[in-house]
């Protein structure tokens, strides 16, 4: 090899795109894109939905600002992965991809996120048995440039991110028993979960059944049965959800099991035994609601135990200290009798006891006097008495039966489930399917940090929307490098060492691309080649993926 040939091979840090290329084939995002909208091949360079992997790539690979995206992919040397494509990366700028999104606007965005979670769902032969709802928001920086009044999609709401500062969009989504996403949905920054859940569980069990997928229980949090009008609209629908306290009965309920039922013992739920895992106990019962019959679980949990503890214990804090202030007030008042003294301390003792705070008072006796004029009083100054009397309170400490009462009520909650079959859903499988609730919102946390988007994509409502299902494929993209990862992990027994030494069996999506993201790739006459030191733990996360080193010595194929 001459000096030239060495001068002609260049390094590039590929980092996880190619993978992430592959999973959006696997899902075959381009083809379903390219199937459903309306454009023509023989005179377009680039297919829309090609164009739509390249932005899901972007999203997922670059996180934030998403901008100037023709500038970001000619530093990650994508030419040489699309060699032999006829596209050059100056072809993949902003309005590239703002014409792609315009024409995903034309098309039921809704649907075609379905099919393509459908597809990757059949990829790996999953099932539906179980459905998640959830809605998460999107913080979204960058100028809007349409009218106030037809920004329908990004506006001020909710923040579930805790970015009140910022506008937002929403995204509503399911997740199948496994946690992997099968419906999203884009909603208005400030759309509502109560209106949102049960009118999705509707219409998704109505898509569902004609994809010959029925029986499905839909699990939601307590936003799905927040009224009567909400139970209503889930009649014929297997659900479970959490009873919201705005039911009355939930205290009810809740008192009853304080003064004594036959608890079963659940003990905890947790995949692994790892110590402080929560621990359960249910109480199962039917009744009524609104004349229609339900299944309710009374849920008692340690966890929800040690959560509540200091939160009361602050709460204690301030209303004996608000108790206390009160009684300084009442202690300044000068009464005139010993019975006007003690009814006032008598009235606000009963208040005292009924928050359940010892408390005690003694009476004070004043005597002042008033002399006839003015002035030093001499000993031969006539004067008048006045007793008055004053009532101290001393507040003491809360009592410990109430303290455990309140502890029980707030470490306490209740289901409720339309699904009558004991036998095949007992008490504790229907705790274990509302549990599995938290699976979508950890797929959500991939999508928190607020995105800078560039002004083409805000120019439109509608290229807003389309903008917002290509975050619902990234969310998709993202579950199933999870899933994959930690589905290898379990069946081979193996475990990922974290960067401090411990062993994890669920490595996040966050941790699988950084391990990929120093991925080096030679460049050389044309082929590409993984350096013979690649770093085994990048190996061995590729195995995990079910994915071999040549998916980086191969070239995208461009889906034209």
């Amino acid at each position: 090899m001459d000096i030239n040939d060495v001068k002609s091979i260049i390094a590039y840090n590929a980092s996880s795109i190619p993978v992430l290329f592959e999973m959006c084939r696997i899902a075959k995002i381009a083809e379903t894109v390219n199937d459903m909208v309306e454009w023509k091949s023989d005179n377009s360079k680039i297919s829309p939905g090609f164009l739509i992997e390249v932005l899901v790539v972007t999203i997922m690979h670059r996180r934030q600002p998403l901008w100037k995206i023709e500038e970001y992919w000619s530093k990650q040397k994508l030419e040489f992965m699309l060699e032999g494509s006829g596209i050059t990366v100056e072809q993949l700028n902003d309005d590239a991809f703002a014409r792609a999104l315009d024409k995903l606007q034309t098309v039921n965005m809704k649907e075609l996120v379905s099919r393509i979670c459908l597809n990757m769902l059949k990829a790996h032969d999953l099932t539906i048995e179980s459905l998640h709802l959830d809605t998460t928001s999107i913080s979204v920086e960058g100028m809007y440039e349409g009218d106030e009044e037809d920004d329908f999609i990004i506006c001020y709401g909710y923040s579930k991110d805790n970015r009140p500062d910022l506008k937002q969009f929403k995204i509503g989504a399911a997740v199948q028993q496994s946690g992997l996403p099968v419906m999203g949905q884009l909603l208005s920054g400030n759309k509502s979960d109560r209106e949102w859940n049960p009118e999705t569980i509707k219409e998704t069990k109505v898509f569902f059944e004609g994809q010959q997928y029925r029986d499905i229980i839909f699990v939601g949090d307590s936003a799905t049965v927040s009224s009567y009008e909400s139970l209503r609209q889930l009649e014929g629908i297997r659900f479970i959800s959490r009873l919201p306290e705005n039911f009355s009965c939930v205290s009810e309920w809740k008192e009853k099991a304080w003064q004594g039922v036959n608890w079963e013992e659940v003990g905890t739920l947790s995949e692994s035994s790892r110590k402080g895992a929560a621990e359960y106990r249910i109480y199962e019962f039917v009744e009524a609601i609104d004349g229609k019959p339900y299944r309710f679980v009374l849920v008692h949990t340690n966890s929800l135990r040690e959560q509540k503890t200091k939160t009361l214990q602050k709460r204690w804090e301030k209303e004996k200290q608000e108790l206390e202030k009160e009684a300084k007030r009442i202690g300044k008042r000068a009464f005139a009798c010993v019975e006007d003294a003690m009814r006032e301390s008598a009235a606000f003792m009963e208040k005292v006891k009924s928050l359940h705070y010892n408390v005690e008072a003694h009476i004070e006796e004043k005597v002042s006097r008033k002399y006839s004029r003015r002035g030093r009083p001499g000993t031969e100054d006539s004067y008048e008495e006045t007793v008055s009397y004053y009532v101290k309170h001393t507040i003491g400490e809360r009592d410990d039966m109430a303290c455990e009462k309140d502890l029980f009520m707030e470490s306490t909650f209740v289901l409720i489930t339309s699904v009558m079959d004991r036998d095949r859903y007992p008490g504790w499988r229907i705790l274990a399917e509302y549990k599995g609730q938290s699976s979508i919102e950890q797929a959500f946390k991939f999508l928190k940090s607020p995105v800078y988007l560039g002004p083409v994509y805000l120019k439109k409502p509608e290229r807003v929307e389309a903008m917002g299902y290509v975050f619902i494929l990234v969310l998709l993209i993202a579950s199933y490098l999870e899933y994959r990862v930690r589905k290898a992990l379990r069946d081979r027994g193996e475990y990922y060492i974290q960067p401090n030494g411990q062993k994890s069996t669920r490595p996040s999506v966050r941790t699988i691309l950084e391990v990929l993201e120093t991925v080096l790739v030679i460049y050389f006459n044309g082929n590409l080649y993984l350096p013979n030191d690649t770093s085994p733990k990048i190996l061995k996360m590729l195995e995990w993926l079910g994915f071999s080193p040549d998916i980086y010595t191969k070239k995208i194929n461009v889906i034209f």
